[in-house]
């Protein structure tokens, strides 16, 4: 989702004459370069969810993406204080519980751990 973002935003950056310089390279921005607003983004992300087959069954918004980032170092096998630091966590039971639930692929990677033993 994000690389489409980015190619959406350089396709647009390159096409219009108008497009607004801005000092960082915002992901999220309007047809002229302007960063969206957080609420805007929010409300377009409930808007996808709700044209979704299966629609996500809680409250959605920007946060979520922190969520997922998370997840997926933790599933990658990112050590816990490397994860914290990212994210600006000084506890570590934030992280641990909040965050790092197991996913899928880890309970997978559990199994063929489990598989590989000689017993």
């Amino acid at each position: 989702m994000l690389d489409e973002a980015i190619k959406i935003r350089d396709l647009n950056k390159s096409l219009n004459p108008n497009w607004i310089t801005m000092d960082r390279s915002y992901i999220f921005v309007t047809n002229r370069g302007v960063p969206i607003q957080r609420n805007s983004f929010n409300e377009s992300i409930k808007a996808a969810n709700q044209r979704l087959e299966h629609p996500i069954n809680k409250p959605i918004s920007s946060h979520i993406f922190r969520h997922t980032l998370v997840s997926y170092l933790a599933e990658k096998g990112v050590p816990l204080k490397a994860i914290m630091d990212r994210v600006g966590h000084e506890d570590s039971d934030t992280t641990m519980k909040i965050y790092t639930h197991v996913t899928n692929k880890m309970k997978d990677k559990v199994v063929d751990v489990i598989d590989e033993l000689s017993l």
